[in-house]
Formats: structure tokens, C-alpha cells, sequence
């Protein structure tokens, strides 16, 4: 069911609005200063349960002609608006920077709307910031090195390798031209 209602600068509506489950609530506004249309840097509005003094704001999408939109529904409210039939108190908040006068007024009531037959809505404890319980970390061990037996095997081999290395490359009768290494170290085709 679609119902459309003015509201009016500075003037509450007398009676509340009604959000049923499957309802939405659309409000378009127009923001103007100077008699021209103009878009604020801030326009939302705020739900406030007034027993609690819980309140959460929602955005409108504005424009640069300055026509905003928001829209509501049961989904978009808070699970501690939704423990019971409760009626909020909705303001406009409308604000920009420099000389421009910042807008905060009472608009309408809200009041939450629910279907008897449904269940009632379970709402999880919220989590909290605090002392948690100790947690224990298990580690890796520490690496492992080989048998040292095989360790020095290697070695070995690697200390006996070398001055066979140094004998080839210290004798005469090497070249590394004639190895075909010269022109590689240069960046060149070896040549034979």
C-alpha cells in the first residue's frame, strides 16, 4: 500500500508511520538555501528509540540539483529496533559547511510494525572487546641437519674437486679463447 505525505519545514506529523515487515518507507526530499536548490554535504535520517536513547542514521543519496532519496525497511534496522513493536523518533539532519544553517529537527514518529504469526526475531549477544582466554601455540620444531657422516662425505668431495679445478685452469695449455669461454664473458659468439 503506497501513502504519500508532505512534510513540512520545522513541523512535525501529528500522527506516526507505520512499518509493517513487508512495507517500505521512501522519503525524497528537495534541499534548497537561498530559495535555490543546492546539495548539502550531510542529509540522513536519524532513528532514535527514545526509552534507550539507541539511534542510527541513515544516508541519502543527494544529487547536485539537490533531490535526495532514502529508503527503509525492516531489513535496514538494527535487530535491537526489531525486538518488539516500538515506536522511534525520526529527524532530518541536513548540514553543509561554511555560512550555511545546519537543519535538525523532529519530523515524524516510526512506529515498528510486526506480523503476529511470525516468529519473534532472535538477536545475537554483540561481540565485546575484553580479556579473551590464553592461547597456547604449539611450534615447529627446529630443523633437522643431516647425518653428520653424509655432511662430511660432501665436503669432502667438494675440497677434493677444487685443486683439480685450480691445476686445470692454472695450466698452460688452457685458453679460455680456445675453451670457447672468452667471447661468452663478453657478450659475444666465440669464435675458433
Amino acid at each position: 500500500m503506497e501513502r504519500r505525505l508532505g512534510l513540512v519545514e520545522n513541523k512535525s506529523l501529528p500522527e506516526p508511520i507505520l512499518l509493517g515487515e513487508s512495507d517500505t518507507l521512501k522519503i525524497i526530499l528537495t534541499t534548497n538555501e537561498d530559495k535555490k536548490a543546492s546539495r548539502p554535504h550531510q542529509a540522513f535520517l536519524l532513528l532514535r528509540e527514545p526509552k534507550s536513547n539507541l539511534d542510527t542514521s541513515f544516508p541519502f543519496s543527494v544529487r547536485d540539483s539537490g533531490k535526495g532519496k532514502v529508503e527503509l525497511s525492516h531489513k535496514d534496522l538494527p535487530a535491537q529496533f526489531l525486538s518488539g513493536p516500538k515506536t522511534l523518533s525520526a529527524s532530518l539532519v541536513i548540514a553543509s559547511f561554511g555560512e550555511s544553517k545546519p537543519y535538525r529537527n523532529h519530523a515524524f514518529d516510526l512506529k515498528i510494525d510486526f506480523d503476529p504469526s511470525s516468529p519473534p526475531l532472535s538477536v545475537d549477544k554483540p561481540l565485546r572487546y575484553g580479556k579473551l582466554p590464553e592461547i597456547h601455540h604449539i611450534f615447529k620444531s627446529d630443523p633437522k641437519s643431516p647425518p653428520k657422516i653424509i655432511t662430511i662425505v660432501f665436503a669432502a668431495a667438494v675440497i677434493a674437486a677444487l685443486p683439480s679445478l685450480f691445476i686445470v685452469v692454472c695450466s698452460p695449455d688452457f685458453s679460455a679463447t680456445e675453451a670457447g669461454l672468452y667471447g661468452k664473458f663478453k657478450g659475444e659468439d666465440s669464435q675458433v
